[in-house]
């Protein structure tokens, strides 16, 4: 027999035996892959990393499928036995790997397995999609970040990820024409151990105890490759870490570094893994995003760990109110908490600011209407601290604004820890205040000081409109000068002046906000990402860039009834799914709970990364449940149901709950983030901040309020139901 054939969709993968062994070529759409050595290893010993590779001894059909055998040798002392199990699995070209040592030697091994596109092709030549981290090519990367412009121009041409650091273990590459091929590994395990957690200088590491692979590709001699390493080696760029809280998330610490994982060749070891590849064509960027994700999700299956919402509403409204402090005629949450004591911590605690993080302003609203869900005094209780807060943030300056907030301390404008303040925040709270006022008159209660203040924000903010539209990222405090005045985040304000369209009839705000969200969309929604959320990250790709977008093209559809802002808006939902992690990541098998923030034994799935450049994740789209449910309705995909519902129930897997309170102070808080990469379990700190707690009522809110009944049936998840 001189050829094997398997047909996947389009796609018609052949074995030819050649004189280095059987090798591999899948051909679609006029393109073709291959891989002539199937198996491939690289030896780690003294310091020295040596490749090995070979083709197939053995190759044939087996129920619909192949079984190959390859013999690896490694040297005098030790070889690799390797049987590999080809199927089709839906859309999907599956391998399930078996290797076995022969022998003993000293340093370790992976093996690999990697498609080679036809060329010639280099990573500017293909958008590629790493969820969390890649999105196109290295455009709004943060310099410093895996995958950066900067570290392809200074040679790094490999592109190797920790599964770890990704949502889902997925890495594809899309061509020009639309045709695109990914990598998933549709079975990840992830285990480790506290030495690699821990690592902060990419130390080479040999360990039967690591399952974890690593996905990406690797340009050389003018072509492209890529597939899934076993163990995860991740180079040529990792993030590193100077301390263990530093913790190697953010890019400024990345390095062009190799951090080696290998398993010991230790005579009878065997490694066992998978791989799957899905081969597509003739879709645009958006929609070979879509498209693989949506893969992933069905393989993986995400698994929904059911809580109790409505107890969790009451200690979240609780905490939240406990964080209200007084001074003077001022009220507002604390900015910054120590969850292990739930005392202020640090210098910028009694800085109150609105929107991001802070969250002053809607803490007030929250409040408000969380305050008819109790009864006589604690009902009045948590009413005037809501009413106390929003009159702080009413008397502030908004025509001009001269910061995010106050310093509860002397009353004077602020914006915390930085210089600036910024769009977002404003259209933040300015959309908090007009809903605290919108709830009060149908109440019964006119709070006209209310709509004064958001008018006259509103009116500010458009004699700093732009003549093609949208406003400056950001101005400097006290003076109101432009200090960004890149417009890409403009869409942070979009909602804000729809609102108030609606309640004062002004045709103005609708148009200003029009024009906002168009010029956001060419320039970047129309290419399927979306960036400049987050405050901290000045113009980079992030998650809420993307939820924020969302919520922005939903209103703006139901604004307008223009079918447009609808389909922009699954764009944006479909990208800001992708941060979501699908799997669960287990924390180091020898690590104690007490020296973890991300407990033993807690899934992590439905946690999601924050921005482009670290690894960081937070449950921050616990805000968006409502707006994922209201676009399933809209556009009758079940599938975003399933998103609303993993995020009603598993962003609250580490909140503080009674008889769950972990090492917090008690029920009610939750730490902002971790990291489930090195130092995997660990964040940078053990605080909270408002937002944590009003990201999560929101949610509950906000769905309880757009369906009653749809908010009971996704609260009512059984335990460990699948997401689908």
């Amino acid at each position: 027999m001189t050829r094997l054939e398997l047909t996947v969709g389009a796609v018609r993968v052949e074995a030819r035996p050649a004189p280095g062994g059987w090798g591999l070529t899948a051909r679609w759409a006029g393109h073709s892959a291959s891989q002539p050595l199937p198996v491939r290893a690289e030896v780690w010993s003294e310091g020295e990393v040596e490749g090995y590779s070979c083709g197939y001894a053995t190759l044939e059909a087996s129920g619909g499928g192949w079984v190959a055998h390859a013999r690896l040798d490694l040297g005098e002392d030790s070889a690799l036995s390797v049987e590999d199990r080809w199927s089709v699995r839906g859309e999907a070209l599956h391998l399930a790997r078996r290797v076995r040592v022969e022998g003993d030697a000293p340093g370790g091994f992976l093996t690999a397995f990697t498609w080679t596109l036809d060329g010639p092709l280099g990573w500017p030549d293909v958008d590629a999609f790493a969820p969390g981290m890649l999105y196109g090519w290295t455009e709004h990367v943060a310099p410093q970040a895996i995958g950066s412009q900067r570290h392809y121009l200074a040679g790094a041409r490999a592109l190797r990820i920790r599964e770890d650091r990704l949502p889902a273990p997925l890495f594809g590459v899309a061509l020009r024409d639309g045709c695109s091929v990914a990598a998933l590994n549709p079975a990840p395990r992830g285990d480790t151990t506290r030495a690699d957690a821990l690592d902060l200088e990419g130390s080479p590491l040999v360990d039967e105890r690591f399952t974890f692979a690593a996905v990406g590709g690797e340009e050389a001699d003018g072509h492209l490759s890529l597939g899934l390493w076993f163990p995860g080696t991740e180079g040529e760029v990792t993030y590193l870490a100077d301390t263990p809280f530093a913790g190697g998330q953010f890019g400024n610490n990345a390095r062009r570094r190799w951090r080696g994982r290998f398993h010991p060749l230790r005579d009878g070891f065997e490694q066992r893994y998978e791989v799957a590849f899905r081969f597509a064509e003739g879709e645009r960027d958006q929609d070979v995003r879509r498209a693989a994700w949506r893969w992933a999700w069905e393989t993986l299956a995400p698994q929904v760990e059911a809580q109790d919402v409505t107890g969790a509403r009451e200690v979240l409204a609780d905490a939240l109110e406990a964080s209200v402090v007084y001074v003077e005629d001022r009220a507002a949450p604390l900015h910054v908490m120590d969850i292990l004591v739930g005392e202020a911590h640090g210098p910028y605690s009694h800085l109150a600011m609105m929107g991001f993080t802070g969250r002053a302003v809607e803490t007030g609203e929250l409040l408000l209407r969380e305050s008819v869900h109790l009864r006589g005094e604690a009902a009045e209780r948590r009413r005037r601290a809501g009413l106390a807060v929003l009159e702080t943030f009413a008397r502030l300056p908004v025509s001009p604004p001269l910061g995010e907030g106050l310093d509860l301390r002397d009353g004077r404008p602020a914006s915390g820890v930085r210089p600036d303040f910024y769009l977002r925040a404003l259209g933040e709270g300015g959309k908090s205040m007009l809903r605290a006022h919108e709830l009060e008159r149908e109440r019964g209660t006119d709070h006209p000081h209310w709509l004064a203040w958001c008018v006259d924000l509103a009116d500010w903010l458009l004699t700093q409109e732009f003549p093609t539209g949208g406003f400056p990222r950001s101005w400097r405090d006290g003076t109101a000068q432009v200090v960004n005045a890149d417009p890409r985040s403009s869409y942070s304000v979009v909602p804000f002046l729809v609102a108030l369209s609606q309640t004062t009839g002004e045709e103005k705000y609708l148009a200003s906000a029009l024009r906002a969200a168009e010029l956001c969309w060419a320039l970047d929604g129309s290419r399927g990402y979306f960036i400049g959320g987050t405050l901290d990250n000045a113009n980079v790709v992030d998650k809420e860039a993307g939820t924020l977008t969302l919520e922005a093209h939903l209103a703006l559809f139901e604004a307008t009834g223009d079918r447009r802002w609808l389909t922009r808006a699954r764009d944006a939902a479909d990208f800001s799914e992708t941060w979501i992690y699908l799997w669960n990541v287990p924390m180091p098998q020898d690590e104690e709970d007490g020296d973890l923030h991300w407990k033993r034994g807690v899934s992590t799935v439905g946690a999601q990364l924050i921005a482009t450049g670290h690894s960081l994740t937070d449950a921050y789209m616990a805000w968006d449940v409502a707006n994922y449910a209201r676009l399933a309705r809209l556009t009758g995909d079940a599938h975003y149901l399933d998103v609303a519902r993993l995020l009603l129930h598993n962003t609250k897997t580490m909140l503080a709950v009674p008889g769950r309170t972990f090492d917090l102070v008690g029920p009610g808080w939750q730490q902002e983030h971790w990291s489930f990469a090195p130092p995997r379990g660990r964040g940078q700190h053990r605080h909270w901040l408002p937002w944590v707690a009003t990201s999560h009522l929101e949610g509950i809110l906000a769905l309880e309020a757009y369906d009653p009944d749809l908010f009971r049936e996704l609260s009512l998840v059984p335990h460990n139901a699948p997401a689908d």
